[in-house]
């Protein structure tokens, strides 16, 4: 799952973690940091 425009990725690995991010995320604007993908080249 991706969030735009920040570009922040998440791995929700349950119904109740999408629940968390959009709540926390989209209405509040603050990251879910134990959710987010740390991407690496």
């Amino acid at each position: 799952m991706v969030v735009y425009p920040e570009g922040i990725w998440y791995r929700p690995e349950t119904p109740e973690d999408i629940d968390e991010i959009v709540d926390s995320h989209l209405v509040n604007n603050a990251p879910v940091e134990r959710l987010v993908m740390v991407l690496t080249r």
